[in-house]
């Protein structure tokens, strides 16, 4: 039953895409999730239903308009066992793969990634989160299938403060 610790995130993913569909009448009258101010770092906990267990993420997320395109790059990270995943979502279809780079420290990359999504295993033991907790911003590129990339620009400011909350909240 690993893949239910995702349905949460599948339903974050599918708000985020409304954010780039034109809206019709019907979806007008839908209220939206509300996904907090653009940069910011959130954290959500809800007790799963079906299996009564606490189940949190946090995220942030960026609009980006160039023209011809406008969607949006979200991250976010999501309790897996005894650690964490850091998932990049992006309204922009298949994706070949992702890196991530911290200040100016050496970057990483992940090829795990299919469509609109690539995830970095091991936040928390890859020591990845020491990276986010003590930077100012991290640069985030995805590599797309179809040719091109996006690069977005996060702020790290009240990473470090979400994380520790998130933590608290799951125990």
């Amino acid at each position: 039953m690993r893949w239910m610790r995702f349905l949460p995130f599948a339903a974050l993913f599918a708000s985020l895409a409304a954010v780039t569909a034109p809206a019709t009448a019907a979806e007008t009258a839908k209220p939206a999730l509300d996904l907090g101010p653009e940069g910011v770092w959130i954290n959500t906990c809800d007790i799963d239903r079906m299996t009564d267990t606490r189940m949190c993420r946090m995220m942030t997320y960026r609009l980006f308009e160039d023209g011809k395109e406008s969607g949006f790059v979200a991250l976010s990270v999501i309790p897996a066992g005894t650690d964490y995943h850091l998932f990049v979502t992006t309204s922009q279809g298949m994706i070949e793969d992702c890196a991530l780079r911290v200040d100016r420290q050496p970057r990483i990359e992940t090829h795990i990634a299919t469509l609109n999504m690539c995830m970095f295993p091991n936040f928390v033991s890859g020591r990845t989160v020491e990276q986010f907790r003590n930077g100012t911003s991290v640069l985030v590129r995805v590599n797309l299938a179809r040719g091109g990339k996006r690069d977005v620009d996060f702020a790290l400011n009240g990473f470090g403060r979400s994380f520790e909350e998130m933590q608290r909240n799951l125990h």
